[in-house]
């Protein structure tokens, strides 16, 4: 059977919900820590509650009065905010009456109702919804309703499929929080795509759906490291740090016995402790991954490789910061495949963001058209009842555009996840803005290699060396009848 923890934290939430609101409802945010057992990270309330109805003191709000529209909203801009490692996982209900927590009531019949309408939104809202590195979607949901009466929780498993089906689910309430381990990856963005569209206007958003499906392909054959090494997928994730803690433990020994010999050795010996990267310790137990790429040319096999003409290409270059947080029990292939879908899902989230902003997605294809997408920014979930994180708390993470303050990020937090910041608590050092320079370079680099076209086209190279060889050949013979005349001249 299914299990779902839960932390005292979010029971504390649920109640506070119940007695505040009288009937609230909204998404939680869960981790799969294996097979049969979730994590609940974060519980998040909708605010977009009918403000009509809450107003009316003698109307009782039931399940049947929520809208769907609203929760999946909810549900998709979560999505966006969470790491790779987590996802929306359910819906849950806190009231003060009994019945919401009764199997036998109507509340329960129309939840399964919502489910069922909030799914179906999800899928025809959103194309990119669900996608993931592997084949490995979510099909299971958790429904948790909570009753303030009798301070009651009870967690269903929701199964998607004509109409949906309930089924019997456990859950626990732990008591100390959850603990986490961090990792943290680079993904360089540096190729380029052919634009195949011959029409004379192209469609920007399409060619962006071109570049998810480009880089889902080669994160799907990409081989993931972790500190520089490579690990079995086999193993799970708490094995990897106790065997690694040993081989940490001799490096600083050998460090600090060699920076005793000598300065100049220990000025080695930092450098080569810093580039092999096995001292975590150093970033807080941060555990480093690196997205290793196969020659793209090992892709395909030789018989489809194909010379053909295109109307243009579409350059990526750039960086996408990758910050994860995974259980102990998770394995290595998990975590691997947490890693890729986080990297796929900055990408994903970054162009719907930038195609949502566009009042014309059509550029003509002899335009020079540089975009230039929002950068990552992060921020703690509070990992306790109290206002200031603590040392288990977890990261979310929204988008910001050139010119942004962080305050969009914290209204954001506030109406999806429920989370009240300080606008100077966003970090927004984990990528850097692209400097104004690198644009007028590129757009330089194109005007050059236009020029370049030009000249190439009109003055072929085999045509330019036989001119230049007939002007040689005639200033030769000039320079022979000057002589001649000249010696006639002085013999004369």
């Amino acid at each position: 059977m299914r299990t779902v923890l839960l932390s005292k934290t979010d029971e504390l939430y649920l109640e506070k919900c119940a007695q505040e609101h009288s009937f609230s409802y909204g998404i939680i945010v869960g981790h799969q820590a294996d097979i049969t057992k979730s994590i609940v990270v974060h519980l998040a309330r909708n605010n977009e509650e009918d403000a009509d109805l809450e107003d009316l003191s003698n109307v009782q709000l039931s399940i049947r009065d929520i809208k769907s529209q609203s929760l999946a909203s909810q549900w998709l801009s979560a999505s966006k905010m969470c790491p790779g490692s987590f996802d929306v996982i359910g819906i849950f209900i806190a009231s003060e009456r009994l019945e919401i927590t009764n199997e036998q009531s109507d509340e329960f019949r129309n939840a399964k109702k919502l489910f069922s309408d909030v799914y179906d939104l999800l899928l025809k809202s959103n194309s990119t919804f669900g996608i993931y590195t592997t084949d490995m979607a979510q099909t299971e949901y958790v429904f948790l309703a909570y009753s303030l009466a009798d301070k009651k929780v009870v967690c269903k498993n929701y199964t998607y499929g004509n109409g949906g089906t309930f089924s019997n689910m456990d859950h626990r309430i732990v008591e100390k929080p959850f603990e986490w381990v961090q990792l943290e990856c680079n993904y360089d963005l540096d190729d380029i795509i052919p634009i195949v569209d011959t029409t004379s206007r192209i469609n920007i958003e399409d060619q962006f759906q071109n570049i998810i499906f480009t880089v889902r392909k080669y994160l799907i054959a990409s081989e993931v490291f972790l500190q520089n090494e490579i690990v079995e997928d086999t193993m799970d994730l708490q094995a990897y740090i106790k065997k690694k803690k040993p081989k940490d433990d001799n490096l600083k020994t050998t460090s600090a016995s060699t920076s005793a010999a000598s300065t100049s050795s220990a000025g080695a010996a930092s450098s080569l402790h810093l580039l092999s990267a096995h001292d975590s310790s150093s970033r807080g137990g941060v555990i480093r991954a690196s997205i290793v790429m196969p020659v793209k040319c090992q892709l395909n096999s030789p018989n489809d490789v194909k010379v053909s003409e295109f109307s243009g290409t579409l350059r990526m270059s750039g960086m996408i910061f990758s910050r994860i947080y995974c259980n102990s029990r998770n394995s290595i292939g998990d975590v691997k495949r947490f890693i890729r879908d986080d990297v796929l899902r900055s990408l994903v989230t970054r162009i719907q963001v930038y195609c949502d902003g566009l009042t014309d997605p059509h550029v003509t294809n002899a335009a020079v058209y540089i975009s230039e997408p929002p950068r990552r920014v992060f921020f703690n979930i509070p990992a306790d009842a109290g206002d200031k994180p603590s040392t288990n708390s977890v990261q979310f993470s929204e988008y910001l555009f050139r010119g942004e303050a962080p305050t969009v990020a914290v209204a954001q937090a506030k109406q999806v996840l429920d989370v009240e910041l300080d606008p100077e608590a966003i970090l927004l050092d984990a990528e850097s803005l692209p400097e104004d320079g690198h644009f007028s370079n590129m757009q330089r680099d194109t005007e050059n290699s236009d020029d370049n076209r030009k000249l190439n086209s009109s003055m072929p190279k085999r045509e330019l060396t036989r001119n230049l060889c007939m002007i040689g050949f005639a200033f030769a013979l000039l320079v022979v009848l000057a002589s001649v005349i000249l010696h006639h001249a002085m013999t004369g």
